[in-house]
């Protein structure tokens, strides 16, 4: 029997999609009208949503498409009904083929090596402000709200820190990042990696995909190995740190089965602080409070969401593509 969601495609079955972080609902089609494969995802966005803002979504995944990075294909857009309908790209996230028990040292070389193309290119589409210095510190001030529940906000000596990461950050060559490059944003199908939630790509440190990558908090792995994978560019450890405490503060919002990132998160951020010999004592404490719970299992807390979701910095370094391959 034929099924509908109002003002969407109809087809002969719907299977709503567990939800992710962002606002938005997904839906596997299946028998979708009019194309000829088996299946597709409904991406619908949330009431109100700006019709500019889901032109915007649709307009940065076609321009990606165009540069060759293997985003899902969309086979139709409707801004004025709050939906795009796009390329289902299965459920095999790295996170899950990682719970597998998958050897998937060649995955993460490939995603790595997309880098390299990511950084090279530069997107109309990219949300304003960048990843700058006024957002990198709006997202370490969320960190401190959220994640160390401090409403209040840091005091001089906690500030004095993050305003260290954040001019070390600052220092980076700005490239065009992901933003939110992840196991659980990495897709397997068909035998090649496909790439999701990039609708928000944006200029930002070169090297801040990569960390986001290394150090990812959903997926287990050996430290000289998320290490090779962030590789030895400048300020490295703090981007790193940055990117840990944006992720925490996104946890702590979240809550449930989110907050079960939370401390491994903050594990790896002080071994970072230790590596790198980081100079922000009170950060390091704040870190401390919240790496101390019980180990808690990396699995999803639900099924992600799937199918689908800067002028040129550095190039990645060539060794980077081949940084996974003991996995």
């Amino acid at each position: 029997m034929a099924q509908s969601i109002p003002q969407a495609p109809r087809c002969d079955r719907i299977e709503w999609l567990p939800t992710e972080a962002s606002g938005r609902r997904y839906a596997r089609l299946h028998g979708p009208p009019g194309l000829e494969v088996p299946t597709a995802v409904f991406m619908q966005f949330p009431r109100g949503a700006q019709t500019a803002e889901i032109e915007r979504v649709a307009r940065a995944t076609e321009l990606l498409g165009q540069a060759g990075l293997p985003v899902p294909e969309i086979y139709e857009s409707r801004p004025e009904s709050g939906w795009i309908l796009q390329e289902d790209l299965g459920d095999l996230t790295f996170a899950a083929a990682r719970e597998q028990g998958r050897n998937i040292a060649g995955a993460y070389s490939e995603a790595v090596a997309l880098l390299s193309h990511i950084e090279t290119l530069q997107l109309e589409t990219s949300p304003r402000p960048p990843l700058d210095e006024r957002r990198l510190m709006t997202e370490l001030l969320q960190f401190v709200t959220l994640g160390l529940k401090l409403p209040e906000g840091p005091g001089a000596s906690l500030k004095e820190d993050l305003n260290r990461i954040v001019q070390s950050c600052c220092q980076v060559p700005v490239a065009l990042c992901h933003r939110d490059y992840h196991s659980r944003n990495l897709m397997l199908h068909e035998d090649r990696v496909r790439v999701i939630d990039h609708q928000d790509a944006m200029p930002g440190p070169a090297n801040y995909d990569r960390v986001s990558l290394a150090y990812d908090p959903y997926v287990e792995l050996p430290d000289e190995i998320r290490d090779r994978i962030a590789g030895t560019s400048n300020s490295v450890g703090e981007v790193a740190l940055q990117r840990l405490a944006k992720a925490i503060g996104t946890f702590a919002d979240k809550g449930a089965t989110w907050s079960a990132f939370i401390a491994p998160a903050a594990r790896q951020a002080r071994r970072l602080i230790a590596k790198h010999d980081i100079k922000v004592p009170v950060l390091d404490l704040a870190f401390a409070t919240l790496s101390t719970s019980r180990r808690t299992s990396a699995a999803n807390p639900t099924s992600d969401k799937t199918g689908n979701a800067r002028p040129q910095g550095s190039a990645t370094p060539p060794a980077a593509s081949d940084a996974a391959q003991d996995l």
